[in-house]
C-alpha cells in the first residue's frame, strides 16, 4: 500500500511523489491491458455436457471446477456432433463444409493467422483437423501428438509425432494425457523465455475410447457406478438444478429403446456396466489432474492474470463401440484393448439433453466450455452465462484480442466469411450480443437453430421443431403445430447447406424415422432398407415376425454355421430363437427375408440380436457382424 504523508516538511515530497505513482500504476495498468493475452485452449474428446462437477457430475474434477469458479461457466455453449467438424470448425471459424471440409479450401488455419499477428502457436494432442499438418511449420511452432482420431494411451502408434519427426517414446510410466500436460508446459517454457505472447492448443485424446487409465483410477470409482444409468442421470439434473446450471421445471430427456434399462440386465452385465463407465470416469479425472498441472505452471510463471484459459469438449459424450462378448475382456489400465462405455452411459453424460455424439440433437451438440481470465474477464467468478455460443466464435474472439485482420485470400484461395461473433461481449458485466443463427451438419443429422427454436433431423427423418426456450430437452415437437415456422427454418437450413456445399442438401427427408443405431446397422450391411421389428422400437405386440428389406439381392451361399441369433436383454444366456438359412431358402435372390417361426415373446421386455460375419450376402457383399455394443439391434415388446 502507498501512503501519502502530509505532514509539514515531507509533506510537499510525499504530495508530489502521491500522484506521480498513481500515474505510473495507470500507466503500468493500461499497458497490461494493452499486451495481447496468452490463449491455452483445452479441448477433451468426446466428454459430455453433465459430466465435470461444475456442471452436475459426480466425477472428481477439482481443478476444472476450479477454472469454473475462478471465471465463467456457458449454459448454452454448442460444438457439433463429431470429433473432426468440431476441430474443423474451431480451427476455421466456420462450419466443417463451409470451410471447404478437410481442406480447408474456403478458410485459413487459426494457428496460421496468429503466427501472422505475432503469436507462437503450439499444439499437444490429437489432430482429426483435416488435411493442413500440424507438423508444418506454417501452422505451429511446435506440435507433439498424433495425426489420426484415436490411439492407444499407453503405446501410441505409428502416427505420433514431435514437431517434424516420429515419436517412439513410449516408456513403461507413458500415458498420453501426462504426455500432453508435460509437452504443453515445456513448450510454455519455451515461449515465455521468448518473451512472446503464445497460443497453446491442447487437445486430450481423453475420455475418447480406448477408455484408458491407470489402474489406482479406475478402482476409485467403480463402486460409484453400481446404482445404474437412472440413478446417476436423476442425481446429475438434481445436482444441476441446485448449481443453477437448468431451471428447476428442466425435464429430463426421453431415453429410447436402444437404451437399455438398468434393472433388466443381468447382474453379471451390471459388473460389465459399472466397470466401463469407472474406466471413463478414471480417464476424465487424468485429465482434470492434467489441467490443474497446466494452471500450476502458468502460476508459477506469474502469467495466469493475462492468460485466457478455455475449457471445452469437442462434441456430446459418446456411447462407443464395443460388444457384447467383448467388453468384460477390456482392460482400461493395460494397453492394445479398447475399453468403452455404452449408450446406457452416454444418456447420462448428456444429461439432462437427448441422444449423444454423431447427433444435432442437443445431448450431440451441447457440451462444457469454461473461460478463466482474470485481466480481462469482469463477471464475478462462478458465473453462469446464458447466451447461446458456438465452437465458430472463438475465431473471432481471438482475432479480437490479437487485434488482427480477418485476410481475403490464403493461398490464391478467396475465403468465407467467418461464421461465428466474438465472445468478448460476454466476458464483461455490461455486454450483450446477438446470437447468430447455428447451423449444424453431420452425414445423417442436422440443424438449424435460431431465436431460442430449432429445427433437427435425425438419419434423413422427418424435420422435428423445438422451442428451445421452453423445452431445451427436445420432448415436445412441435412441427405439426407450427408448419409456417418449420418451413421458414427447414429452408434457412437448405440454403445454407447448398451454399457450403453439403452433398445432398435438398434431398426430401424419409416420411419415416429410423432408430438410433441406424447408421451403426448401414455399416455392417449397406444395403439395408428397412427391418421388422424396427432398431430402437417398441413393436406391435409380444407376437412377432422378422423381415429385413435389401436394395440388392440376397445370396446364402458360402454361409455355413453362421446364423441370426435372438436374446433377451435379462437372459443372454439362453437363446431364444435362431435361424441359419441355406442357398435353398425361398429368400435366395430376392431382395426380402421373413422370418415367421419366433416364439411368441414376454411382454414389456427388452430384446437384441446378434449375427455372424457373413451369415447373408447382400449385392455380393457379405454383411458385417452384428455384435450388440453400437451395432446394435434392439427392440421392447408393449406391455400387457
Amino acid at each position: 500500500m502507498f501512503y501519502i504523508n502530509g505532514n509539514c516538511e515531507n509533506g510537499m515530497v510525499h504530495r508530489f511523489i502521491g500522484p506521480v505513482i498513481i500515474t505510473l500504476l495507470a500507466s503500468f495498468a493500461s499497458s497490461l491491458e494493452a499486451t495481447p493475452p496468452n490463449v491455452v485452449v483445452m479441448m477433451a474428446d468426446d466428454l459430455g455436457y453433465s459430466d465435470l462437477g461444475c456442471y452436475g457430475g459426480e466425477i472428481e474434477t477439482p481443478h476444472i471446477d476450479e477454472l469454473a469458479s475462478q471465471g465463467v461457466r456457458f449454459s448454452h455453449f454448442r460444438a457439433s456432433p463429431m470429433c473432426v467438424t468440431s476441430r474443423i470448425a474451431f480451427l476455421s471459424g466456420m462450419p466443417f463444409h463451409r470451410a471447404g471440409g478437410n481442406a480447408y479450401s474456403h478458410s485459413m488455419p487459426l494457428p496460421t493467422l496468429l503466427q501472422n499477428a505475432g503469436y507462437r502457436t503450439m499444439m499437444t494432442g490429437k489432430w482429426h483437423a483435416g488435411t493442413p499438418d500440424p507438423r508444418s511449420r506454417d501452422l505451429f511452432h511446435r506440435a507433439f501428438g498424433f495425426l489420426s482420431g484415436m490411439t492407444d494411451c499407453f503405446i501410441g502408434a505409428d502416427d505420433w509425432f514431435i514437431d517434424d519427426q516420429p515419436f517412439r517414446d513410449f516408456g513403461p510410466e507413458f500415458y498420453s494425457t501426462d504426455a500432453f500436460a508435460d509437452k504443453s508446459i515445456e513448450f510454455m517454457k519455451e515461449a515465455v523465455h521468448l518473451q512472446e505472447p503464445f497460443f497453446m492448443y491442447v487437445a486430450f485424446n481423453a475420455p475418447h475410447h480406448p477408455c484408458q487409465a491407470p489402474k489406482r483410477l479406475v478402482d476409485k470409482y467403480l463402486k460409484r457406478y453400481e446404482q445404474g444409468y437412472e440413478r446417476i442421470r436423476e442425481a446429475r439434473r438434481e445436482r444441476q438444478i441446485e448449481i443453477g446450471l437448468i431451471d428447476a421445471h428442466t425435464e429430463l430427456a426421453e431415453v429410447d429403446e436402444a437404451t437399455r434399462q438398468w434393472d433388466e440386465l443381468t447382474p453379471h452385465r451390471k459388473r460389465v456396466e459399472a466397470g466401463r463407465m469407472a474406466a471413463y470416469a478414471a480417464a476424465v479425472d487424468g485429465v482434470d489432474s492434467a489441467v490443474g498441472r497446466i494452471m500450476d505452471y502458468l502460476r508459477s510463471e506469474g502469467i495466469d492474470q493475462n492468460t485466457l484459459v478455455v475449457f471445452l469438449s469437442d462434441n456430446g459424450g459418446d456411447y462407443n463401440n464395443g460388444g457384447i462378448d467383448q467388453d468384460e475382456k477390456q482392460i482400461a489400465w493395460a494397453p492394445h484393448g479398447n475399453p468403452s462405455s455404452s449408450n446406457g452411459w452416454a444418456s447420462v453424460k448428456a444429461t439432462p439433453f437427448r441422444y449423444y455424439k454423431h447427433a444435432c440433437h442437443e445431448g450431440g451438440i451441447a457440451t462444457p466450455m469454461i473461460v478463466r481470465w482474470p485481466a480481462g474477464v469482469e463477471h464475478d467468478g462462478d458465473t453462469i452465462v446464458r447466451s447461446p455460443v458456438s465452437i465458430t466464435d472463438f475465431y473471432p474472439t481471438f482475432l479480437e484480442l490479437a487485434e488482427a485482420e480477418y485476410p481475403k485470400t490464403h493461398r490464391e484461395q478467396e475465403l468465407r466469411s467467418l461464421t461465428g461473433a466474438s465472445l468478448v461481449p460476454l466476458l464483461r458485466t455490461d455486454g450483450s450480443r446477438a446470437a447468430k443463427p447455428d447451423f449444424q451438419h453431420y452425414h445423417f443429422s442436422r440443424a438449424w437453430i435460431e431465436d431460442e427454436w430449432k429445427v433437427v433431423s435425425l438419419y434423413d427423418g422427418p424435420w422435428q421443431l423445438f422451442n428451445l426456450k421452453n423445452d431445451r430437452t427436445e420432448r415436445h415437437d412441435l412441427a405439426a403445430q407450427e408448419p409456417e415456422r418449420l418451413e421458414m427454418m427447414v429452408n434457412r437450413w437448405v440454403e445454407e447447406a447448398v451454399r457450403s456445399g453439403v452433398p445432398e442438401a435438398s434431398a426430401r427427408p424419409l416420411p419415416h424415422q429410423n432408430g438410433w443405431g441406424w447408421h451403426r446397422l448401414k455399416m455392417v450391411c449397406p444395403h439395408l432398407e428397412a427391418l421388422s421389428p424396427a432398431n430402437s422400437s417398441t413393436s406391435d405386440s409380444a407376437t412377432i415376425s422378422v423381415s429385413m428389406r435389401f436394395s440388392k439381392t440376397i445370396d446364402f451361399a458360402g454361409s455355413e454355421g453362421k446364423s441370426i441369433r435372438l436374446y433377451s436383454v435379462s437372459d443372454e444366456a439362453n437363446l431364444i430363437w435362431q435361424a441359419s438359412p441355406d442357398e435353398h431358402h425361398q429368400a435366395q435372390g430376392t431382395m426380402e427375408l421373413v422370418f415367421d417361426d419366433i416364439p411368441k415373446l414376454e411382454p414389456d421386455q427388452a430384446y437384441f440380436f446378434l449375427w455372424d460375419p457373413g451369415w447373408i450376402r447382400v449385392g455380393d457383399r457379405p454383411v458385417g457382424a452384428l455384435n450388440d455394443g453400437a451395432f446394435w439391434w434392439r427392440f421392447r415388446t408393449p406391455g400387457e
